[in-house]
């Protein structure tokens, strides 16, 4: 997508279609600069059940990544971080593996850096694989996906993701959002539902989203969080285990970077990953907010919200979430290589610990 003057086209976010939730409730939970930064749409118990339903193997297989939207005003790209103006103290979540902790998955080498995908190991159903799933929902009807991650939280109940695949920016969350965890686990894929969905299919029960995303589609902010309702008593992060959460880090870090990318060279089914690092810093958008993380990854549409993982233990295979994909640009200089997410600063912290007591 070209477009004039100073607007940019940013790939693979969200689409012009508009469509509400059930109930939509807006949170005053401000951050440590005092600004408000919580919106939330509520689901309904009936809802939540509907949308369970809703998406069977063949709805899951035709949903399609969101669409590309124009970013305006880029401005120094490369340009020094908003700096706080309050003492600023690294904070920790630590990831559980779950009460039933399965064998660990193979590990990574992420002494290397490499922006070219590679394939998960399948079964996804070892941690760390089952804590990234893919999320479905639906805008006017028609079936969308993105990526997201299971974290440990007070509430056991949270997956993180990209604030577009939780509302469109302009005031509306989206229907039908369901979380599904290690997606397409077994060798042959969806052909059944005990490999489409290994671990179920888990509705939201409340979506959180920072104002500035929800409210002024902010990039800079494009900060997301699911609360997922119960299966038979039981809450998601006892069922699979999540990972931790880490906010106020230094920039300069190297990530395991996940996500279900759906747009070609991949086809959607399968878990995939970049081991990466910082490459630069980024101004999307003239909102507020910290400059976005720039990252060397060719993950497509459909990776959105998958989560940057950081210090993984050797043994457990557990890490820490520290941003997601966010949005691309198609114009700039190898595009298919570079990945933007929102720093994991002041507000998303706000947004964290407000969303875990939810």
């Amino acid at each position: 997508m070209k477009v004039q003057g100073m607007r940019r086209a940013i790939a693979g976010v969200i689409g012009a279609s508009v469509m509400v939730i059930s109930a939509i409730v807006v949170v005053p939970a401000a951050d440590a600069q005092g600004r408000p930064n919580t919106a939330s749409g509520d689901v309904s118990i009936a809802g939540a059940r509907s949308s369970q339903t809703f998406w069977t193997r063949r709805r899951m297989a035709a949903a399609t990544p969101l669409d590309s939207v124009p970013v305006r005003n880029r401005a120094a790209a490369r340009g020094r971080p908003e700096t706080e103006t309050h003492r600023v103290v690294p904070t920790l979540i630590r990831p559980t593996a779950g009460r039933h902790a399965p064998k660990a998955g193979a590990a990574l080498r992420t002494s290397t850096v490499s922006a070219r995908a590679r394939a998960v190991p399948r079964p996804y159903t070892n941690v760390p694989d089952r804590l990234n799933g893919k999320v479905f929902f639906t805008i006017g009807g028609s079936p969308f996906v993105c990526s997201g991650t299971v974290v440990n939280s007070r509430n056991r109940d949270m997956v993180d993701t990209a604030g577009h695949c939780v509302s469109d920016g302009a005031g509306n969350f989206y229907e039908n959002w369901v979380f599904v965890p290690a997606y397409s686990s077994a060798e042959t894929g969806c052909k059944s539902d005990a490999g489409c969905y290994p671990f179920g299919i888990w509705p939201a029960r409340r979506l959180m989203v920072s104002t500035q995303w929800h409210r002024f589609a902010n990039f800079r902010e494009d900060l997301g969080y699911a609360l997922l309702a119960t299966q038979h008593g039981r809450h998601i992060v006892d069922v699979v285990g999540g990972q931790g959460s880490a906010f106020n880090l230094p920039r300069r870090l190297r990530w395991v970077d996940f996500g279900y990318s759906q747009e070609p060279p991949f086809d959607g089914f399968n878990q995939d990953f970049c081991l990466t690092r910082w490459i630069s810093d980024d101004a999307p958008t003239d909102g507020p907010g910290p400059l976005a993380i720039g990252v060397g990854c060719n993950l497509t549409g459909g990776s959105s919200g998958g989560g940057w993982i950081v210090a993984r233990g050797h043994h457990t295979r557990l890490g820490f979430v520290n941003g997601h994909n966010s949005y691309r640009y198609s114009d700039e200089a190898q595009a298919d290589q570079h990945l933007y997410g929102p720093y994991y600063g002041a507000a998303a912290l706000s947004l964290f610990r407000y969303s875990e007591t939810q």
